[in-house]
């Protein structure tokens, strides 16, 4: 309740500074906290907590706390166990909600062990539990309500969390201790938490993108982190990894992304190598409504082993947490549950840039090991003007007389492929650009300071025959063809065969159903980079194939009929009614 109330009171906080980073503004330093604290839904906290410290103590044949969200087990293999040499820690730990649930399955524990209510709650404090909080404010509140939680059995000990503040403005807990150089008790008590291996490490990490952090933060980053630099989320999934000891358990809430953009592709490729993915809820898109991304829970096991881990694939379910929370628990008891999958972490490093595909099949993943569409064709970004409403016009806003609508031509205005909105095989044919002169005035455009605006790049590839797809599309992947007559910008990213069988067949190839899925699983956003669909199976061309060329001939000749048949197309004639 403490933690909910603080979350409240920093609203109007938050959603200031969220308008501030949706202008790609710099978080100062006093901001960083508020821009970055979201409560843990209570549920979620049991699924991390319950499939961590739970399972570790249920390898020891302790069969303690709730295990409701417990999906898969574990095989006890040991009997020895010390309840105060089990520690626990949330090194972003907020309002403490999740060290409080935490506290008590560590009083289970000691119950079940003989310990008075008193002694269990004091050792709880003073042995298992530890915290570190960026936010003095909110450390308080977290610290407040581990001592009413503590005080109800009669134990008066401190908790052991600690926030930052005379220590580290910006770096908090991904600080290693010996960065630390104050000489304070606190800090003293915060080196001590920081130099440390730990059981079990939980949290709910900061989501912050690199732009976003200011020149501290980013500065420190990379000099500590640059391989998981993306967002601090991935920041400090790494930082726990190493709080962790062998075969210690990890739990996280993050955004999804992390499952397959390319940027984060060496912080998979290390959880993959160090760690056994053991669980995984992959939750709908907007589900979770304090959140502004798609985001993920969960949960590993410090250590390589061979066993598969078990995801749960809940993105096609819309209808808010709470629907969530059912559906985990109907999967969590029945490994026939249809968004129930079973992958091994190995098998996604056989797919280019390793993303976590784990719903695909053997045979979809082994699609993956052959020839790259990149090794084959060039695929490339095209023009940057710098100043779009300075240089780009649609075709029947400038004078046509002034408008090359063949390459050939020596005009002002050239057609230019934009990408645009959802649409196969043909269409999408609406802009010009000043290319006046060889581009003279674009590729010389520079702002006050003399740094060149512009970036005049892939202009080797403006006039040829290309597939092209928009860049940004939220109606699924779609390419078209485009002839010869065109230049081509960033946004209508586009691939270049070397002849028209070759053009026929990618066409025909990457308007399929097959591929379609196959891009979703390089690139699931609405971005869809050069580089994702580069990394594409290709599949071999046969050398007849007349049937898919008269096939693919004829969408095209349908979709050019349909976009002439609207006077927005420069080939507009008549419309087809009359």
């Amino acid at each position: 309740m403490l933690g909910r109330l603080h979350q409240y009171y920093n609203e109007p906080y938050r959603n200031e500074i969220a308008v501030g980073l949706k202008n790609s503004k710099r978080l100062s330093s006093d901001k960083i906290a508020a821009a970055t604290q979201i409560f843990t839904p209570d549920w979620v906290v049991k699924y991390m907590v319950q499939n961590t410290l739970t399972r570790y103590l249920r390898r020891y044949g302790c069969d303690v706390g709730d295990g409701e969200y417990i999906i898969g087990g574990e095989t006890a293999d040991s009997t020895d166990l010390c309840p105060e040499e089990i520690t626990f820690i949330d090194p972003c730990m907020g309002s403490g909600n999740i060290l409080l649930y935490a506290f008590d399955v560590f009083m289970e524990l000691y119950r079940s062990c003989g310990y008075s209510d008193k002694t269990a709650a004091e050792k709880v404090l003073r042995c298992n539990l530890y915290g570190l909080e960026l936010d003095e404010r909110v450390c308080a509140v977290a610290e407040t309500a581990l001592r009413f939680k503590a005080r109800q059995y009669g134990a008066e000990e401190l908790p052991q969390v600690y926030d930052f503040s005379g220590i580290s403005d910006t770096a908090g807990s991904l600080l290693k201790a010996e960065q630390i150089r104050d000489n304070s008790s606190k800090a003293a008590a915060v080196r001590k938490l920081l130099s440390r291996k730990y059981t079990v490490a939980v949290t709910n990490p900061p989501y912050l993108g690199k732009t976003a952090m200011n020149t501290e933060l980013s500065a420190f980053v990379r000099e500590n982190y640059n391989d998981y630099s993306a967002d601090l989320f991935s920041v400090f999934a790494a930082r726990c990894m190493d709080m962790l000891e062998h075969g210690g358990y990890l739990g996280l809430l993050t955004p999804a992304t992390w499952l397959f953009l390319q940027s984060y592709e060496k912080m998979r490729l290390r959880i993959y190598s160090e760690c056994s993915v053991q669980t995984l809820i992959h939750f709908e898109y907007s589900a979770f409504d304090d959140a502004t991304v798609p985001l993920c829970a969960f949960t590993a096991r410090m250590g390589r082993s061979s066993s598969k881990g078990t995801y749960l694939r809940l993105t096609d379910i819309k209808g808010g947490m709470e629907l969530q929370r059912q559906k985990v628990l109907e999967a969590a008891s029945d490994k026939e549950s249809p968004y129930r999958y079973e992958a091994d972490a190995e098998d996604f490093r056989d797919i280019p840039s390793a993303p976590a595909a784990y719903w695909l099949g053997k045979a979809t993943l082994q699609a993956f090991s052959g020839t790259k569409l990149g090794e084959v064709f060039a695929v490339r970004e095209g023009l940057i003007t710098g100043d779009n409403d300075r240089f780009l016009r649609r075709w029947f806003e400038v004078d046509r007389n002034k408008t090359a609508f063949t390459a050939s031509s020596d005009k002002k205005w050239y057609l230019l492929n934009k990408g645009g909105e959802f649409r196969r095989w043909y269409g999408n044919r609406e802009f010009v650009v000043n290319w006046e002169n060889d581009g003279e005035e674009i590729k010389d455009f520079r702002d006050e300071r003399g740094k060149l605006r512009s970036r005049p790049q892939g202009l080797s590839y403006n006039f040829r025959p290309s597939v092209s797809w928009s860049q940004i599309t939220s109606g699924g992947f779609s390419v078209r063809y485009f002839d010869e007559n065109f230049m081509f910008n960033v946004a209508g990213t586009s691939v270049f065969p070397e002849n028209e069988k070759q053009l026929l067949m990618l066409l025909g190839l990457l308007n399929s159903c097959v591929v379609s899925a196959l891009s979703r699983v390089l690139n699931p956003t609405l971005n869809m980079n050069p580089g994702d669909i580069a990394r594409l199976p290709l599949p071999d061309i046969p050398d007849e194939c007349t049937e898919t060329e008269k096939l693919v001939r004829e969408n095209i000749r349908l979709c050019r009929d349909d976009w002439d048949s609207f006077e927005t197309s420069y080939d507009f004639r008549i419309h087809p009614l009359i």
